[in-house]
């Protein structure tokens, strides 16, 4: 048995680190779907009521990662590189952190209307949060089936997050040609910025996914 093989030999085959990196790509597939209800919401009012839902959802993430970096200093085995364990814990932190920012920063700002341009980055966002869960659900067994499986939704982050590029593109090109209002216009820009910069948040976590599969293929 080589040194690699009997490494992963001795590695637990389950481990807490993993459950609870699932549990906060549960927060942010529920989070990213808030944001589709939250950008949907008839009025003000209305996404009031759907962001301080983001907002506790963000919180609870926030507690499930600080109790990652706990266990990181606690635990001598690891599923795999403590490092990129904590690498993957951010970056999904980060990415609801975005879906929270997004909405936080409509509340303040109030737009005149949430366009079809935001309501279809917030459906990509939602989208990216579903691979994500699946990916991470498959770190489990790094067997060539699971990494055949994870391998489809990095491509499939890739996709939306270039399609994401075009819509915001699109978005700015038609909002710069008929918006009149400059004050308008400037918080149009910010809120589809912040959507934006949320899918480019979530395609990040593909480097260190990919990172963990070389490791332990």
């Amino acid at each position: 048995m080589g040194f690699n093989s009997f490494i992963k030999f001795m590695l637990p085959k389950d481990s807490k680190f993993l459950s609870l990196l699932r549990s906060q790509t549960d927060d942010v597939v529920e989070g990213a779907g808030l944001l589709v209800e939250f950008v949907g919401a008839p009025d003000h009012e209305a996404r009031k009521e759907v962001y301080m839902k983001i907002k506790q959802v963000e919180t609870h993430c926030d507690q499930i990662t600080d109790e990652i970096f706990n266990e990181l200093n606690r635990t001598f085995i690891t599923p795999f590189d403590r490092e990129d364990i904590h690498t993957l814990a951010s970056q999904l932190d980060d990415v609801l952190d975005m879906i929270n920012a997004s909405a936080k920063r409509t509340m303040l700002y109030k737009p005149k209307e949430m366009g079809e341009s935001m309501s279809v980055m917030a459906n990509h966002i939602k989208e990216m949060a579903g691979s994500l869960q699946i990916a991470v659900c498959e770190l489990d067994k790094l067997n060539n089936k699971k990494r055949a499986t994870i391998r489809i939704q990095c491509r499939r982050l890739h996709e939306l997050e270039n399609s994401a590029d075009d819509v915001y593109e699109r978005f700015i090109i038609s909002l710069f040609g008929h918006e009149k209002n400059a004050i308008e216009m400037l918080k149009q820009v910010e809120i589809i910025q912040l959507l934006e910069s949320t899918t480019d948040r979530a395609y990040r976590v593909v480097d260190v996914l990919k990172t963990i599969m070389v490791k332990y293929a």
